[in-house]
């Protein structure tokens, strides 16, 4: 079996598109690292910072801070990767083919609220209808005090910003088009779904039904937004809107 990316596999190869992938996840994690070490070094070691942090607030801390250096690293080498193949390979790759057009306003806002709603659904009416023993429930953010408002800020801004826009141009964008070309709509929505759950394990950690069919739900959904509007934009917004409902009322619903 020949590994080439042949005219029958057509454009953008699916071992390529996988390629992305391991490479963005590596240097995520890897950008994620260096993020908290640089912290540590220059606001602990060096007590540049004078916060009264509870162990609670310091985990809290030092997650949003390796998730916001880890995608914001991920992203740039995301990108550089796809400029590095649309000019080296444009008869192969071009950014209108991974999805990088112009959609209306409109449906940037209806895919916002439609993302909106449905996180909501899941999160607020589907966990009050079916409660999960191990769940815990408070009606406020105990959990991290006011010292450590600046990382509840930088948290909402790497989940509703830097998430969907990584995570869209990888999934729905480089992927979908890679393994769409490849394998067909069906397959590639089924291996898509699959990527991105492996990258959103704690929807598994604690086996709750209703998490799991929102991670799944939301990636077929955001899959078949992307092939029916052609666009990767209104699937930003749809994910953007969707992680808006989780960091925002959800956390002062659930805790």
């Amino acid at each position: 079996m020949s590994f080439e990316f042949t005219a029958r596999q057509n454009k953008f190869g699916a071992l390529l598109g996988f390629g992305f992938f391991l490479v963005y996840i590596a240097s995520m994690y890897a950008g994620g690292s260096i993020g908290v070490l640089s912290f540590q070094v220059v606001f602990i070691a060096e007590n540049a910072m004078h916060l009264p942090l509870s162990s609670a607030d310091e985990n809290v801390v030092y997650e949003v801070i390796h998730r916001i250096s880890g995608m914001a690293f991920g992203g740039m080498i995301l990108l550089l990767l796809i400029t590095l193949s649309v000019r080296k390979i444009p008869q192969n790759v071009s950014l209108p083919e991974l999805g990088f057009v112009r959609s209306s306003w409109i449906n940037y806002v209806a895919a916002f609220l439609i993302g909106l709603s449905l996180s909501l659904f899941f999160m607020l009416v589907l966990r009050r209808l079916f409660p999960f023993d191990g769940e815990r429930l408070t009606e406020d953010l105990s959990g991290i005090n006011e010292a450590a408002e600046v990382f509840r800020y930088m948290a909402a801004f790497c989940f509703v910003v830097l998430a969907p826009l990584n995570e869209e141009i990888l999934f729905r964008g480089v992927l979908s088009t890679s393994f769409t070309n490849s394998f067909g709509k069906f397959a590639a929505g089924i291996v898509v779904t699959l990527l991105f759950a492996s990258v959103h394990p704690s929807a598994f950690a604690d086996g709750y039904w209703v998490h799991i069919a929102a991670l799944l739900s939301y990636s077929i959904i955001l899959y078949v937004l992307r092939i029916w509007s052609g666009s990767l934009y209104p699937c930003i917004a749809m994910h953007a809107g969707i992680n808006s409902a989780l960091i925002f009322p959800v956390q002062i619903f659930t805790g």
